[in-house]
């Protein structure tokens, strides 16, 4: 399997659970997101606040995620890191 390569885009940033804490992490479409602190369910939301869909990542773990520039992230059950990313080819 050939390893993904990351353009990093933005400081990394703390993210702390609770949907009040949902950010559309400067406008990314693609986030690179780190269960730092314990499970977590990340949740995607619309500009409008209404939920498009979640998943569960265990601890130590880091997805991509893909959304649309409005959209936002947060999470439940433990804190996160995220960061504004794209692909290189």
């Amino acid at each position: 399997m050939a390893a993904t390569r990351i353009l990093p885009l933005a400081e990394k940033a703390s993210l702390t659970a609770g949907s009040n804490n949902a950010t559309t992490v400067s406008n990314a479409t693609v986030v690179r997101v780190l269960a730092s602190s314990g499970p977590v369910v990340v949740v995607r939301t619309d500009s409008s606040n209404s939920i498009i869909g979640s998943f569960t990542m265990l601890a130590n773990t880091s997805e991509l995620v893909e959304k649309y520039p409005t959209d936002k992230l947060y999470v439940t059950g433990g804190n996160a890191e995220v960061a504004k990313v794209g692909f290189t080819g």
